[in-house]
């Protein structure tokens, strides 16, 4: 116990510090000053448990002192010595609290029993405080304990629901296997500002919630389930008469909006609809999925509503025997563009989920595995700025793209050996075999898994002329020789070789062939 003692009199003060009997009083430590500029300097650098001052002294008085003590909240006991008997300092002394009034002269004996009631008081203010502490830390750790009971259950854990609506008994919180509860999922997308540490940020976000649903008479759970997901569990403090669907809805609307301007970050809120207790596990599940499939990473409150399955189609791509061709004719960043091509439109037709873009990136890793040699594919992914994003890959188109064009970026895929060559001869293959159908560069370049801009740059690159002049060409070659080895009509032969209009068929065969279908005929007929 330390006590300082106060007078603008030094003899007081010495007689005082060496006459008092301060170990039968309980105190270990005595400080001295001599006017209240000396005492607020030592209050101010260390602890003082009580004060024993004059009131008259010079300058400022020992009221002053105590009032002083007082605005600055530091738990300071005050005994008072005074030599005047003027009620008038012994009730604003008692006004601001003063523990005890002693007239002076004053023995050691008297001053020493005063100081020893102050200690005790003091013992008995620590005492309490203590209590009060650990009330309020058992209090916190009750609601800790149920929130970690409820989370485990929400998440799917092995608890049954009797146990739940047990700790919520115990809690003396009205709970009952039909009561309703509110569900909504909290997701922080990205930060404008400087991120906040996760106490502060729980904090924040449990006294904004608590407050606002408070007004409806709702108390709430906030559950932290990941580093940037919280689950809000409301439920009714009583039974009767409980706010309407749409009145929550605007609530938690405006929470949104709260925590979107104050804590300084895009966020997107996932709402169930009002559910029995017992059915809050598989709620919360249904708006952890929401979350996941929220792939672009858009803002906004969601309302839960019964997903619709995605066409069969959309579920996996054709198109990956198309981009393994671009890498081994070299176009590393044509497939590149492509795949972006590919994932922006899924998104722009509403394919894009969680499972969506786990599929297609399972499949488009199995692809680039598969190349052949040169494959530096394991090289790569063990490169530390590739192993960050490709555990974070799944999580959201944005994560991706970033893994995704990391990867382009530094994986090596030489060509492969006679690549041109065979890649020529799968195009003139396709064309023969369909010389009798009308073409299309765009099947052609399905067939051969090509871009058909590309493909038509590579067919004039490797042959030296345009790939529509190689068609007709051998289409009229074909004409040709059943022109003059049969007797069907012109108008048959040009069907024959994909042409539905006869006018047209006959202008190329006379372009290519120099002389007309008809002409072609005749001139066969005259060499019988």
């Amino acid at each position: 116990m330390t006590v300082l003692v106060v007078d603008d009199q030094i003899n007081v003060v010495n007689g005082i510090v060496s006459g008092v009997d301060w170990a039968s009083a309980g105190v270990s430590k005595v400080l001295h000053a001599y006017n209240a500029t000396m005492a607020r300097d030592i209050l101010e650098n260390q602890p003082v448990d009580i004060l024993l001052s004059d009131i008259e002294m010079p300058v400022e008085d020992g009221l002053s002192l105590l009032r002083w003590i007082r605005n600055k909240e530091l738990p300071v006991e005050c005994i008072f010595l005074t030599a005047h008997a003027d009620f008038i300092y012994a009730a604003e002394a008692l006004k601001l609290g003063s523990f005890d009034y002693l007239l002076q002269p004053a023995r050691y004996e008297e001053i020493c029993g005063a100081v020893r009631r102050a200690v005790k008081k003091v013992q008995q203010n620590l005492q309490e405080q203590q209590i009060y502490s650990y009330g309020k830390a058992a209090y916190r750790n009750r609601d800790l304990f149920l929130q970690g009971i409820l989370k485990d259950w929400l998440t799917g854990a092995s608890l049954q629901l009797r146990e739940i609506l047990k700790c919520f008994g115990d809690l003396k919180i009205p709970m009952k296997e039909e009561s309703h509860v509110r569900i909504a999922m909290v997701h922080l997308l990205r930060w404008h500002d400087e991120p906040w540490d996760a106490s502060s940020l729980y904090t924040a976000m449990e006294n904004i919630s608590a407050e606002l649903f408070d007004q409806l008479g709702q108390r709430l759970f906030l559950l932290r389930l990941e580093k940037t997901s919280y689950l809000l569990l409301l439920f009714f403090k009583t039974l009767q008469n409980p706010p309407g669907d749409t009145i929550l809805e605007a609530q938690l609307v405006r929470l949104f909006e709260i925590f979107r301007y104050h804590l300084h970050c895009d966020i997107a809120c996932y709402v169930g609809a009002s559910i029995l207790l017992k059915d809050a596990p598989e709620l919360t599940q249904r708006l952890k999925k929401m979350q996941l499939d929220n792939i672009s990473r858009q803002g906004g409150v969601f309302f839960y509503k019964q997903p619709e399955p995605l066409p069969p189609d959309l579920t996996r791509t054709d198109k990956l025997p198309y981009w393994k061709n671009l890498l081994l004719n070299g176009c590393s960043k044509m497939a590149e563009d492509e795949v972006c091509c590919y994932l922006y439109q899924a998104e722009a037709s509403g394919a894009l989920n969680h499972e969506f873009l786990e599929q297609f990136f399972g499949d488009f890793i199995q692809m680039l595995s598969k190349l052949p040699r040169g494959n530096n594919l394991r090289d790569v992914l063990a490169q530390p700025e590739i192993q960050t994003a490709f555990s974070h890959a799944s999580e959201s188109l944005e994560d991706t793209l970033i893994c995704m064009q990391e990867i382009f970026r530094q994986l090596q895929i030489p060509k492969e050996e006679g690549s041109e060559k065979g890649q020529m001869a799968r195009i003139v293959e396709y064309i023969q075999d369909h010389l009798c159908d009308e073409i299309r560069r765009s099947d052609i370049a399905d067939a051969v898994y090509l871009n058909p801009d590309y493909l038509s740059r590579f067919f004039r690159k490797e042959s030296g002329m345009s790939l529509k002049e190689y068609i007709l060409s051998e289409k009229m070659k074909i004409a040709q020789a059943i022109l003059c080895s049969t007797s069907l009509p012109v108008a048959v032969v040009a069907a024959r070789v994909g042409f539905e209009n006869y006018s047209y068929f006959s202008q190329v065969y006379k372009k290519i062939i120099g002389i007309a279908p008809s002409a072609e005929r005749g001139k066969h007929a005259d060499a019988e």
